[in-house]
């Protein structure tokens, strides 16, 4: 049967508590917006978070050391008091949710800090609640299987005040379960707020020089103003543009939704992709959730949303309230278990229990330590929400590949180059262009000098790395001048080949002229993108001739590799992933690598010593036709330390696809690399250039 849905509690006119605790000069704790209102005044005496440093015993406000647990006990019982207020009853359950992540010592510590403040004290992880919430949207005696079967996985994308939290949770017999969840920890609302306090700092005339403190009525006016923006952020989710009202006497002014997503676009899809990693990481497959519920009040920006629906091909869920879909999904949880003997039965139970004469429970009482939505509950109690069974994953196959002979030539991959030396000027000749090249400088890493001029900030676990150097004409010259020739040189042997397009320090040209006469000067910078763990040796000229590879190797001293960071989780081979490729919407994945590849290609094209030719196979099902060329291009081979390495050609043999193809089909991508190079992954993405990682073995 269905049932009531639980109240949200609203305090000081909003339906959430801010986490904020001010210590005020008596020595007294004020919490909530107030507490919030004080901080600005004086941050020293503000703590923003308390739940955040549970982990430790006491906490400096002002020159007073207050224990945390006093504070986290005076945020609750400001809870607890507005819903015994609002519902002219005392709190007989009070439920804490919590981050799925959070040790027994710390709920421990939370569950000692709260002792007494009601008569019952329960805690539930807060993907849990909203699994919940999904399942049921928080009406009693609702079983929700048809919304969440048994089995069935569901991704919660919860942006909270401070951070980031994704988790997958799954219908068990015994209830919803954390199957795995990931964090941001500098990353939430607050962030994202602040964001656009910056930039109407940065471009309303005179807003920059507002006094933040002089006195209480400028005080008052900061306040207002940020919670504006906040207002303002979560309108725009409905409008094109609001009006804001600035301080200091400042004339209003307006903030439009394209200001947003301009502003947020960076944080936004950087949540996006985290939020693909930790599904992929809980070993679920995107397309085998049965949605994404999305918490949080920032959750309604829309640009959100469509990031998301890029790369979650399942339903993007998101409520009126998402601040409070935690709150009220645990809150149905708690009254399904405030009274045994009400928890009406899933059939095929004899329901002996669900016969009795019903009896009001007490009131339940739900807190997010966050941001603290409140939920209460004065009703009769919802079935438990179980299941079981395990979801699957849909996998392409081929054929055993074709062996043919090893493409591989001997020697190193520098064999024929010359060697010169930092700020010395060594001549390339290759028989047409006549130069002499010198390497002033190699920036390494070259990342923040590269973003602070506008460059893209690299990706997790990859660095920038500048090449300074410039060229003398012998004689009449044209360009390019080598420059699609020049590499960085790892310490395997691998060549970087630089990035192309990249925002360059104004002092650094990328461009040079069409032509340079005898005895001119012409200078070349060159960026590249090199994993952190991939140690730099050379500067290289190399270009194959058909009498064999000419050039110049320039040993340099690159940054000392990073020790072994995170990185993304691959799939297993044949795991299907959903990629758009020229606006056609494809399902793919990459099979295997064949490493004795001469079936697939001719022995010429392992041009450079040292090397070896691999074939990275991939199946693609198309709904129509696409151009094979542009799926394989987009394949990067990665070694063992994340190096990408971009492809050579596309085979057309042993049933490879070429020209134009649909429905399934084979992709062949030949890539030419170190011979004693180790494989370790292929990327693969589409139009929105967000890759997925299938492990080579």
């Amino acid at each position: 049967m269905s049932g009531s849905v639980p109240r949200v509690v609203t305090v000081d006119g909003e339906p959430w508590l801010s986490s904020a605790v001010f210590l005020s000069r008596d020595d007294a704790l004020v919490v909530g917006a107030d507490a919030a209102r004080m901080g600005v005044a004086d941050p020293s005496r503000l703590a923003s978070r308390p739940k955040a440093r549970l982990a430790e015993r006491e906490i400096l406000l002002g020159d007073t050391v207050v224990p945390v647990s006093t504070m986290v006990l005076a945020l609750v019982a400001r809870a607890v008091r507005a819903a015994a207020a609002v519902a002219g009853a005392p709190v007989d359950h009070l439920v804490l949710t919590h981050p799925a992540d959070w040790s027994g010592q710390r709920l421990s510590g939370l569950l000692a800090a709260v002792a007494g403040v009601a008569p019952k004290i329960s805690t539930i992880a807060e993907p849990v609640g909203a699994g919940v919430w999904f399942a049921t949207r928080g009406e009693v005696g609702v079983d929700g299987a048809d919304r969440l079967p048994l089995g069935a996985v569901l991704g919660v994308l919860d942006v909270g005040g401070g951070t980031v939290d994704v988790a997958v949770v799954r219908r068990t017999p015994t209830g919803i379960v954390v199957v795995g969840h990931a964090t941001i920890p500098d990353l939430g609302g607050d962030d994202l707020d602040q964001r656009l306090v910056d930039h109407l700092h940065a471009t309303v005339p005179g807003l920059a020089d507002v006094p933040v403190r002089p006195g209480l009525v400028q005080l008052r006016e900061q306040v207002a103003f940020r919670l504006d923006v906040r207002r303002a952020k979560e309108l725009l989710s409905r409008h094109e543009r609001v009006r804001l009202r600035l301080p200091g006497g400042l004339p209003d002014t307006e903030l439009t939704r394209a200001d947003l997503d301009r502003v947020l676009y960076r944080d936004l899809d950087r949540i996006t992709a985290f939020t693909l990693r930790a599904v992929l990481h809980a070993g679920v497959e995107a397309h085998e959730l049965t949605a994404l519920q999305l918490a949080g009040g920032s959750t309604r920006i829309p640009l959100l949303r469509r990031l998301l629906a890029e790369v979650v091909p399942v339903p993007v869920q998101l409520d009126d309230q998402p601040e409070s879909v935690v709150a009220l999904g645990a809150c149905a949880v708690a009254v399904s278990h405030s009274d045994p003997s009400l928890v009406v039965p899933s059939p095929p139970r004899p329901p002996v229990a669900a016969q009795r004469p019903p009896r009001l429970a007490g009131l339940v009482l739900v807190v997010l330590l966050a941001v603290a939505g409140i939920g209460y509950s004065l009703l009769r109690p919802a079935d438990e929400v179980g299941g079981g069974a395990q979801a699957t994953t849909e996998r392409f196959t081929l054929p055993a590949p074709v062996r043919g002979a090893p493409l591989v030539t001997e020697g190193a991959v520098t064999d024929g180059l010359v060697t010169g030396q930092i700020a010395v000027p060594v001549r390339m000749f290759d028989g047409v262009t006549d130069v002499d090249w010198t390497v002033h400088r190699l920036l390494d890493p070259a990342t923040d000098d590269m973003v602070a001029v506008g460059a893209v900030a690299p990706s997790t676990g990859v660095r920038w790395v500048l090449v300074d150097a410039s060229i003398r004409a012998r004689a009449v010259a044209a360009a390019p001048y080598y420059l699609d020739d020049t590499y960085l040189l790892d310490d395997r042997g691998l060549l970087i080949a630089p990035e192309r397009g990249v925002t360059m320090p104004p002092s650094c040209p990328t461009e040079t002229p069409g032509t340079l006469a005898s005895g001119t000067d012409a200078r070349q910078c060159l960026a590249f993108a090199v994993s952190a763990r991939t140690a730099v040796r050379a500067v290289v000229i190399s270009k194959v001739a058909v009498a064999g590879q000419v050039g110049v190797t320039v040993p340099v001293r690159g940054a000392e590799p990073s020790a072994r960071l995170g990185e993304a989780p691959t799939l297993s081979p044949g795991s299907v992933r959903p990629l758009r490729v020229g606006g056609v919407r494809v399902r793919a994945a990459v099979v295997d690598v064949v490493t004795s590849s001469g079936a697939y290609a001719d022995p010429s094209v392992v041009d450079r010593p040292g090397s070896r030719a691999v074939v990275v196979r991939a199946v693609v099902d198309a709904p129509r036709e696409v151009p094979v060329a542009a799926l394989a291009t987009r394949i990067v081979l990665r070694d063992d330390r994340s190096q990408p390495v971009p492809v050579r050609f596309v085979s057309d043999r042993e049933g490879c696809a070429v020209g134009t193809a649909k429905g399934r089909f084979t992709v062949c991508a030949v890539f030419v690399v170190p011979a004693r190079m180790p494989l370790g992954s292929a990327a693969w993405s589409g139009d929105d250039a967000r890759p997925f990682f299938w492990q080579l073995r």
